[in-house]
């Protein structure tokens, strides 16, 4: 009989030794948002230099609401953290929500229950001094967003939770001070069902001290567009996060290593040249993408009892990955999208818009408009030859849809 708590103290040993042998105290490829410490984030000054524009000239009243989209996996969290963390050190009201909570009452009620707790109450969960002298209001509010619920909405009717959240704004923030707010996976809200919290936006967002981000996908824009048309004209700017180029991939994976190397080890240790190399090539400089190759493959030449994690390791750190992330992909699409590219799989991975049309015995024209929202997703590419345009599959897809297909 095996004592399950000396098997996992014994197998916890053995990989702190592992560890060591490559020359590492701990993993240090996360796939968490970078937050307050940006020691690990590389690259973006364009991206940088475009918020930090935006933010100084709405501190002078020139508000510029902002969209900052790219694919998965690019670094659009990371960007919404270390704006936080910007608006907070200038002392203004900032808010961090995901675009979760859909309709109009319940994204308000998210909204004011984290101005309220981020932003007015000290870090013992007292009400801060700067706002005495409206304390009985904003407990007052604080205590019916706390007891509200789905079940009980009568409790807290729109038009009352939209007067408390200008009461907010208006009288309790300080003059030259502005509410930022920062929404991430926005895209949720190109639903029919969020047109309502969209047409709420055309006003709310024309307020002199509230400046938005919302984050999310290339098509973002477009999709919120198609719902409600006068939303472009709220959200002008829009920032578009490319992937990293090749010095900066080699950062990300430097800095990191850097962090957690033993004494004696060399700057890319434990991972050859030639698995580098490898990584970069393959990952198309997405940082999550690089991150997560990196960790398997580290994972891997722990599994091997290695003291180098090399090319062959990383190949099998890349193929593993591939089918999880075409499982993600594949949770992303839409249903009509999700059938276009397993008939591109059934085609053997490339295909043109006709031969789509003819399989799905859909239109030429639908084919097409959702190929292109796929493709601007990068999650197909495509090639001319001669009159004829062909679709593929990108390599994760391939390696989910294919295997399936063989399988």
């Amino acid at each position: 009989m095996i004592d399950p708590i000396e098997f996992i103290h014994n197998a916890s040993s053995i990989s702190k030794k592992s560890m060591n042998r490559l020359k590492l105290k701990s993993n240090p490829f996360s796939e968490k948002p970078i937050r307050g410490n940006t020691k690990f984030f590389v690259g973006r000054n364009s991206e940088l230099s475009e918020i930090a524009d935006i933010l100084g000239a709405a501190q002078y009243g020139s508000v510029a609401n902002a969209a900052i989209v790219g694919t998965k996996g690019i670094g659009k969290s990371s960007i919404l953290n270390i704006l936080y963390y910007a608006a907070k050190r200038h002392g203004h009201w900032i808010v961090q929500l995901e675009a979760s909570q859909v309709t109009a009452r319940q994204f308000l009620i998210q909204l004011m229950h984290s101005i309220i707790g981020d932003n007015l109450f000290s870090v013992d969960g007292t009400l801060s001094t700067n706002y005495m002298e409206h304390s009985k209001k904003i407990i007052e509010i604080y205590r019916r967003l706390n007891t509200y619920s789905d079940k009980t909405p009568v409790h807290y009717p729109r038009e009352k939770i939209e007067r408390d959240l200008k009461y907010l704004l208006h009288n309790v923030k300080e003059e030259g001070k502005l509410c930022v707010i920062l929404v991430d996976e926005a895209d949720q809200f190109a639903k029919r069902s969020c047109l309502g919290l969209l047409q709420f936006f055309h006003s709310f967002l024309y307020e002199d001290d509230i400046l938005a981000f919302f984050a999310g996908p290339p098509t973002m824009m477009e999709d919120l567009t198609k719902i409600s048309p006068a939303i472009r004209d709220r959200i002008p700017k829009v920032i578009n996060m490319p992937p990293l180029d090749k010095a900066e991939a080699h950062d990300l994976i430097l800095r990191r290593l850097e962090d957690v190397h033993t004494s004696g080890a060399s700057e890319y240790d434990p991972f050859t040249p030639e698995s580098i190399e490898k990584i970069i090539e393959e990952c198309d400089g997405i940082p999550r993408r690089i991150i997560m190759t990196c960790s398997e493959a580290i994972s891997i030449g722990l599994k091997n009892s290695s003291t180098t994690v090399d090319e062959s390791m990383v190949e099998s750190a890349l193929k593993k990955l591939g089918i999880s992330v075409g499982h993600q992909i594949l949770n992303h699409l839409t249903p009509a999208q999700s059938k276009i590219v397993r008939a591109m799989a059934d085609l053997g991975g490339s295909s043109t818009v006709t031969e789509l049309s003819g399989v799905l015995n859909n239109s030429p024209g639908t084919i097409g408009t959702h190929l292109s929202d796929i493709y601007e997703m990068g999650y197909v590419y495509k090639e001319r030859d001669g009159y004829n345009v062909y679709y593929t599959l990108s390599k994760e897809l391939k390696d989910v849809l294919i295997t399936e297909k063989d399988n």
